[in-house]
């Protein structure tokens, strides 16, 4: 059993949408729409299926930016060609799609290891700063028990010295005379 082909009008009226929105999705989002021998656009159910999801998603609200990362990432879709294709031209649409495949592996290996280093730095960096703050409370710590080691010598020299004075025990030098 075939699948059924609608042209855009057909299924812009289906969805409730006017066809220049279908078109600006699909610039938009670069979705493969199948296309007819003269070139028309036509959608079966899968098309109908993917623009339903993304009517819906706009109307929750959501940008074509967060559209385009809620689709499937699995899809590639393959060119569409008729059998005239010949050998190196299904060659080259299999390296193309190897490469949207390998374009994207690479893309989130490299988001998944920025996050993996972005943590690891993190760790690092407050580890680092942990250490520097401990060896500053510590010297810090140091630095006021001399203070206050200072204080209390100072504090005991006056206590002998206001101790002597009230004991008569001072003593005045006495100014020689020269003659």
């Amino acid at each position: 059993m075939k699948e059924k082909r609608r042209m855009i009008s057909e299924a812009a009226k289906e969805l409730g949408l006017e066809t220049y929105t279908l078109r600006a999705w699909e610039e938009e989002l670069k979705l493969n729409i199948p296309r007819n021998d003269k070139g028309y656009r036509y959608y079966g159910e899968k098309e109908l299926h993917t623009f339903m999801k993304i009517r819906d998603m706009r109307d929750e609200g959501m940008s074509m930016d967060e559209i385009k990362e809620a689709l499937p990432k699995n899809v590639i879709p393959f060119p569409a060609g008729g059998s005239s294709v010949g050998p190196q031209d299904k060659m080259e649409q299999f390296q193309n799609v190897m490469v949207k495949i390998m374009g994207r592996a690479l893309n989130e290996q490299k988001n998944q290891l920025s996050r993996e280093i972005g943590d690891q730095v993190t760790r690092q960096v407050a580890k680092e700063m942990d250490y520097q703050f401990r060896q500053k409370e510590e010297s810090e710590e140091k630095r006021f028990q001399k203070l206050d080691e200072l204080i209390r010598l100072q504090q005991q020299s006056r206590e002998e010295i206001a101790a002597t004075k009230e004991r008569g025990f001072f003593f005045k030098k006495k100014k020689r005379i020269r003659d």
